[in-house]
C-alpha cells in the first residue's frame, strides 16, 4: 500500500495527470492507514499509521508514535488503558495502595455470566460440608455415628452456594452396620441409596436444590432401617 501523501494536488501549472496520480495516492494511503513496515515520511500530529512490523496501529503524538490498537491480540495495546480511561468508581485501592476492581462495580449486566452458566469448561463439583471419621468405634458417643430408622440427624445449617452447580449429592463410608441413607433439605427428601456394611457410597441420585442457591439450608440425614447404620465419614458436594 501507498505511503506517499501529497497535499500538492491542485495547481494551474500542474500536470493534470500528475494531480490525479497524486490524489489516487492520498487515497490509497488513508484507506490503509499508511500501512508499512516503515514509518511514513513527514508525518502530522494525529495521524494515524498501520505499522506492519509491529502488527499495531499508532498515532503521532508530540514527535513520536504511540502505539494505539493490537492487531494480533484485537485489543487495546499493552499499558494503554489508564484508571483515567475507565468509569468513575469502577477502581479502589486496597490497604495497600494497589488498585482493585470497586465492590459491587460488575455486575450481571456488565459480564452477563454472574451465574456462571456461560462458563462451559468449569469444574463446578463442590464439596459444601464434611465430616471425616466421625464413628468412634461404637454405638455410641458421637453426635453422628448411628442413624437410627425413626431419628433424622441433623447435620447443621449449610450454606448453598450459587457456584453453577445445582445437584447435591452424598458420599458416605459405613461401619459395622448398612442401609439406606437419605438426605434431606428443605422440604426434599431423597434416597440417596443402601450402603453396605464398612464400605463406601457415592450416591446414585440427587437433590435438585435450585430454589435454595444462595440460602442457608437445614440438612439432616435418615434412614428407613429398623436398626442402626454407623457412619464413619459424610460428605455432601454440588455436581452438573
Amino acid at each position: 500500500m501507498s505511503q506517499s501523501y501529497s497535499s500538492n494536488c491542485f495547481s494551474t501549472a500542474n500536470v493534470i495527470e500528475t494531480d490525479m496520480q497524486n490524489v489516487e495516492n492520498n487515497f490509497d494511503a488513508l484507506r490503509s492507514l499508511f500501512s508499512g513496515s516503515s514509518a511514513p515520511t513527514s508525518p502530522d500530529a494525529g495521524q494515524l499509521w498501520y505499522d506492519t512490523g509491529s502488527s499495531s496501529v499508532k498515532i503521532r503524538y508530540n514527535s513520536s508514535w504511540v502505539e494505539w490498537w493490537d492487531m494480533d491480540g484485537q485489543c487495546v495495546a499493552a499499558g494503554q488503558v489508564k484508571t483515567a480511561s475507565l468509569a468513575a468508581g469502577a477502581l479502589s485501592t486496597d490497604a495497600a495502595g494497589r488498585a482493585k476492581m470497586a465492590n459491587g462495580y460488575i455486575t450481571n449486566a456488565h459480564v452477563a455470566d454472574v451465574d456462571v452458566s456461560k462458563v462451559s469448561n468449569l469444574n463446578k463439583n463442590l464439596v459444601i460440608f464434611t465430616a471425616p471419621n466421625i464413628w468412634p468405634g461404637n454405638s455410641t458417643g458421637s453426635y453422628l455415628d448411628r442413624v437410627a430408622g425413626a431419628t433424622a440427624i441433623k447435620l447443621g445449617r449449610i450454606f448453598i452456594p450459587n457456584a453453577g452447580a445445582s445437584k447435591l449429592k452424598a458420599a458416605f463410608f459405613t461401619g459395622t452396620n448398612g442401609g439406606p441413607i437419605s438426605i434431606t433439605i428443605g422440604s426434599c427428601t431423597v434416597n440417596m441409596g443402601t450402603a453396605g456394611a464398612t464400605t463406601y457410597l457415592d450416591s446414585s441420585t440427587y437433590i435438585d436444590v435450585t430454589a435454595y442457591l444462595g440460602t442457608v439450608q437445614t440438612i439432616t440425614v435418615q434412614s428407613s432401617s429398623t436398626g442402626a447404620i454407623n457412619l464413619q465419614s459424610v460428605t455432601i458436594y454440588l455436581t452438573t
